[in-house]
């Protein structure tokens, strides 16, 4: 019998070349990092016992796709987002970044470029200049305590001929895990104003609201092209090993993108295949330990974030990435008084989201205290 999961447990992650806790602008201070989405918790007992089977057998070589593999991602995207694909629709890739960067290059226009709504995870808005077309945005809006889609200003920016439509849903940094009703909206005006629909949909399996449940906007779309990704790593928390797929069920854009990638995009380790097999087939019980602890920290921390004057945070439906307002004539730069007193979150602006700061709560309980306790200070530093 495994032992129960204790997500209490705090593993000291420094010196370990962590993207996260390794950053080297933290040299000789003592920094509390929540800036960078993934967690501070061990993986599953079933995918360390996949990791290890790996090592024993000693070799790592180069590695094909099983079906094995695009059985169960196809089997997990029916019984999780009730969407009926084909295994031919499957394009496997390195990761969700690399796929939506590849797809920008080879659909988008140069004369009217890429559409995303902002505020939005920075690789949306960064990939126009990554592959030199233009940025189109429009605004999220809060309506009913949640963040959604300024509908109007969707549509006029449709109607300047954008060919791609990048999706972040769950919302990243928004938290909105967007329903029917919205998720029609969208594809409806997409078909009307004929432009692609590219979406990126890693935190579906990370609800905070029980009662949000992910709708997979592939499963909507009929008359416009369109590409869906998916990935176990952030549910998981793998995402150093990469790994995702590609829905693509059209013959002719998926062609078109598989050419794009040649040449650039590596072939998937054996660790990222076993691992993505692993995540999407044992039982559910780390998950199921996982969940509440991050509800868990998402209440403390909400509860928190309304008893301080100038403060303000919308409940996340879903990831773990809190995204929170703050006044700034009170404040000033407050990511930046934050970093000095040792606690370092993302700024807005890096998602084109103003006076927000975003931080990774996915994290042991005595972290997320720290880290209310350094917001704590900055905030009496006014007084």
């Amino acid at each position: 019998m495994q032992p129960p999961y204790h997500f209490d447990q705090i593993i000291d992650r420094s010196h370990t070349n962590s993207f996260k806790w390794d950053n080297v602008s933290y040299a000789g201070k003592d920094m509390l990092p929540m800036p960078v989405a993934d967690m501070d918790f061990p993986v599953a007992h079933e995918i360390k016992a996949c990791l290890d089977a790996i090592s024993e057998h000693q070799i790592l070589g180069y590695s094909i796709v099983p079906d094995s593999l695009k059985i169960i991602a196809q089997e997990k995207i029916k019984k999780s987002y009730a969407w009926e694909t084909e295994l031919d629709w499957q394009v496997w890739i390195p990761g969700i970044v690399p796929g939506i960067t590849a797809a920008c290059a080879q659909f988008a226009s140069f004369e009217t470029g890429i559409l995303t709504a902002i505020p939005v995870y920075h690789p949306f808005h960064l990939v126009a200049n990554w592959v030199k077309k233009p940025l189109l945005t429009f605004p999220m809006v809060e309506e009913g305590g949640r963040w959604t889609f300024d509908f109007v200003s969707f549509e006029q920016a449709l109607q300047k001929g954008p060919k791609v439509f990048l999706f972040c849903n769950p919302h990243n940094p928004g938290g909105t895990v967007f329903n029917e009703e919205e998720i029609q909206r969208i594809v409806g005006l997409c078909q009307q104003y004929n432009c692609m629909i590219i979406s990126d949909e890693i935190h579906a399996d990370l609800p905070i609201h029980p009662q949000s449940k992910h709708i997979s906007i592939g499963k909507y779309i009929e008359n416009i092209p369109s590409i869906s990704f998916f990935a176990s790593s952030k549910t998981y928390n793998t995402a150093g090993l990469g790994g995702a797929v590609a829905i693509i069920p059209d013959p002719e854009l998926r062609k078109q993108f598989i050419s794009a990638t040649f040449g650039f995009f590596p072939m998937l380790s054996r660790h990222s295949i076993e691992v993505m097999e692993t995540s999407w087939t044992m039982p559910n019980t780390w998950l199921n330990s996982l969940l509440p602890y991050l509800r868990d920290n998402h209440d403390v921390l909400f509860s928190f974030i309304h008893q301080q004057t100038g403060l303000k945070m919308l409940a996340l439906e879903a990831t773990y990435l809190a995204w929170i307002e703050f006044d700034s004539e009170k404040y000033g730069d407050f990511q930046q008084r934050l970093f000095q007193n040792g606690l370092h979150v993302l700024r807005g602006d890096q998602f084109l989201g103003g006076n927000f700061i975003r931080l990774n709560f996915a994290c042991p309980r005595a972290l997320l205290e720290k880290a209310m306790g350094i917001i704590q200070l900055t905030i009496d530093e006014n007084s």
